[in-house]
């Protein structure tokens, strides 16, 4: 039986995050005054987007919506509708606002304004990585392309840093390191501070999967330390996330679950529930991780039931994978197997290569334990054909890594 035990997220940051970043602080642009003109509100309703700081854009960008619609401002009036529903984003399942967008993207007002059309590819790229990553490198390559025609720096900086994103999920390591160090020192150059804490805290997270934990940290303190410098930066949930982690696997669960805790309360008063969903299931981990299994499927199910809710399927099947290690360790198999074939079915469905075969491996591994030896024997196939495909894009002395590691 050809089991593939997977090396994991190792393999494919290998590259990516090894160049030193240095960060540029970006200059911040006054508040703008109060102000019932909606061209104002709207500019207000941007700069803070741009930010990523979606909880204050979305009052200006409703209050632009509703003096545009009375002054019959069509299209501003839908500029403002789109910045209306990404900033409720998590609140809503993200298919449904990717289905919008798309309509959105054919509307005659906004095909006559390419910039306008830049920016809702961008958001609609953002949400389709949670959802569809072969839909999200169409939308990014688009905005790529259009970025380019239209001289604007900074989206393709940030469009270049989310292919590679995509790239990396897609299992193509070259090309990922190729376009993430790009986009780092593009959005440095560009003095985007909001892109610069989004691609420290994924070099972060791609250190610390390395194993080089003091590396890592220094990345994910660099990213708290600008988000934090910046005025109107929000909340830098994935530089939390990141630490957390990190500091519980170096045996510092106090501070890392003080720290989930505090970033948890904070995603609940913004209903950011995409990052709600991914601070639980941390949380579940680490509760698991330290023998506390009551806790941790507590903190695991819950984040389960609003991934399925929402239908974010990136994470719902993080969600599912952390269960089944905790079914499986308390003999439940049949709930073991019933998460687990959520999760393949959510890794399916967002077409994430990088981790279909962590989660065929570990369905096949329980239909062996099981009996069920076919249906075992079929999985692992599939994980394999996967592997090697992966492998297509691995430089050679990285595929030996990997097949050492199995």
């Amino acid at each position: 039986m050809r089991r593939g035990r997977l090396l994991g997220a190792a393999v494919l940051v290998f590259g990516i995050f090894c160049a030193p970043v240095l960060t540029v602080a970006q200059e911040v642009s006054k508040p703008a005054p109060a102000s019932k003109d909606p061209h104002s509100v709207l500019a207000e309703a941007e700069r803070l987007a741009w930010l990523f700081n979606w909880p204050a854009a979305g009052p200006l960008y409703e209050e632009a919506e509703k003096l545009f619609t009375e002054s019959g401002d069509a299209k501003n009036a839908l500029h403002a509708k789109i910045g209306r529903l990404r900033s409720e984003a998590e609140t809503m399942p993200f298919v449904d606002l990717s289905e919008y967008l798309a309509t959105a993207l054919e509307d005659p007002l906004v095909l006559n304004d390419p910039k306008l059309k830049l920016w809702i590819l961008g958001g609609k790229g953002y949400i389709d990585l949670e959802i569809d990553i072969t839909a999200a490198q169409r939308v990014w390559e688009e905005a790529l392309s259009l970025s380019q025609k239209l001289g604007d720096k900074a989206w393709e900086a940030r469009a270049t840093g989310e292919l590679g994103i995509i790239a990396f999920l897609a299992g193509d390591g070259t090309k990922a390191q190729s376009l993430l160090a790009k986009a780092v020192f593009s959005a440095m150059a560009a003095g985007d501070a909001a892109a610069q804490v989004r691609f420290l805290s994924l070099i972060g997270q791609g250190l610390a999967v390395l194993n080089r934990r003091d590396e890592a940290l220094e990345f994910f303190n660099r990213a708290l330390k600008l988000a934090e410098a910046t005025k109107d930066t929000p909340f830098p949930f994935m530089a939390y996330e990141g630490k957390a982690d990190l500091l519980a696997a170096m045996d510092r669960r106090p501070e890392a679950i003080a720290l989930l805790n505090a970033a948890l309360a904070e995603a609940r008063a913004q209903e950011k529930q995409g990052h709600e969903i991914q601070l639980l299931i941390i949380l579940g981990s680490i509760y698991a991780g330290a023998g506390d299994h009551e806790k941790g499927l507590e903190y695991l199910e819950a984040a389960g039931t609003l991934g399925q809710k929402l239908k974010y399927y990136r994470i719902l099947a993080q969600a599912m994978f952390e269960l089944a290690k905790i079914y499986l360790k308390r003999g439940d198999l049949t709930k073991a197997e019933e998460r687990l074939a959520v999760g393949l079915d959510a890794s399916r469905r967002v077409g994430d290569k990088y981790f279909l075969p962590r989660d065929l491996s570990a369905l096949a591994e329980l239909k062996a334990k099981r009996g069920q030896i076919e249906e075992a024997e079929a999985l692992y196939e599939e994980a394999t054909d996967v592997v090697e495909g992966l492998l297509v894009n691995i430089p050679a002395h990285m595929q030996r890594v990997f097949w050492s590691a199995r």
